[in-house]
């Protein structure tokens, strides 16, 4: 890609390819397999690239950013954006829904890296979840289940999601709400066939990796997707004219 992020639009005038969530998971290894790019590279090089987009959405005397964390790598990326948003001077804290011990591989070293630079982190209860979501007026970035999730999410996503939701939009009522950012697909929508579930995050922009997912192209999945980019994992040249992505 030749920059961090493309609009979709921009993307579809470009002939960009739409791909499965099996394909997308085949860019990961091919990356790693073939092109000898660690994995926890390719989580830290999307973690950037969001990081970097959702600056342009904040401001430095604003309201934290809240990151909701999930068990997979959908959650080691809100990890990665979390160290990005700190280091960058901007408020954040991270409420991961699962047992931190639950984590592995490159989700559970991005894990590490953000605690060992004294990111705001904590795991909550439903109820604390639900409570702190409701009064946040910051971003709200979903990290939460990610593509490789299937059916409807089940507690305590599902009550996360719908707190979410229910956050005032910007400027109702003159009171600032929250702006809401998936992070590679909004959790509960499938990948695949864009059909949401109940609940599904309602996102304000969704950042989306190498390419579009088919389910994307689904009109069930535009309440949901918001604006949509496309986030450069730093794949290389190669691999990126092998899978068809312009340049």
């Amino acid at each position: 890609m030749s920059k961090r992020s493309v609009p979709v639009a921009e993307a579809t005038e470009r002939n960009w390819p739409v791909f499965s969530v099996a394909q997308s998971r085949e860019v990961d290894r091919i990356a790693i397999e073939q092109f000898s790019i660690p994995g926890i590279e390719l989580m830290r090089n999307a973690g950037r690239a969001c990081a970097d987009r959702v600056q342009q959405e904040l401001s430095e005397n604003g309201p934290p950013t809240l990151i909701l964390a999930g068990a997979g790598n959908n959650g080691g990326d809100g990890y990665v954006i979390a160290r990005c948003l700190e280091k960058a001077g901007f408020g954040v804290a991270v409420i991961s829904l699962v047992d931190p011990e639950r984590l592995s591989g490159d989700a559970r070293q991005s894990y590490e890296d953000a605690l060992c630079h004294g990111v705001p982190m904590e795991t909550a209860d439903v109820e604390a979840v639900v409570s702190q979501i409701r009064s946040h007026r910051g971003m709200i970035i979903d990290a939460l289940l990610g593509t490789g999730a299937k059916g409807a999410p089940r507690s305590p996503f599902a009550e996360a999601i719908r707190a979410a939701n229910e956050t005032r939009e910007p400027g109702t009522d003159g009171v600032e709400g929250a702006t809401r950012v998936a992070i590679d697909i909004p959790s509960g929508l499938d990948g695949d066939t864009g059909e949401p579930s109940d609940p599904t995050f309602r996102a304000d922009l969704t950042l989306t990796f190498v390419t579009p997912k088919t389910g994307m192209t689904n009109p069930h999945a535009e309440p949901y997707l918001g604006e949509v980019e496309l986030i450069d994992i730093g794949i290389p040249e190669a691999l990126k004219q092998q899978l068809g992505i312009p340049g």
